[in-house]
């Protein structure tokens, strides 16, 4: 189960990447794609990612670094989701 999570993490990273690289050609108009034509598929991408890489951190020896690390993921990927909410896109 953990190396699964631990690829999924990874393959989200990868599909991240690739969702910043196409927003930011759209965004400066160097090619156009419908649905890079604003933040939300980079937002969403990231929700998916920093949960996932949370998930992931969160070890049940409850190391404090380990913790701190989990929790930082979370709370990015909650304010990400307020702002998806808000529709700050």
């Amino acid at each position: 189960m953990r190396k699964t999570l631990n690829l999924l993490g990874w393959v989200s990273v990868f599909v991240t990447i690739f969702a910043l690289i196409l927003t930011l050609l759209t965004t400066y108009q160097f090619i156009y794609i419908k649905y890079f034509d604003s933040y939300f598929t980079l937002q969403c991408c990231m929700v998916v990612t920093l949960t996932l890489f949370g998930i992931t951190m969160f070890d049940s020896k409850y190391k404090f670094k380990n913790l701190m690390f989990s929790l930082s993921c979370i709370a990015l990927a909650a304010i990400t989701m307020f702002f998806i909410w808000m529709r700050v896109y």
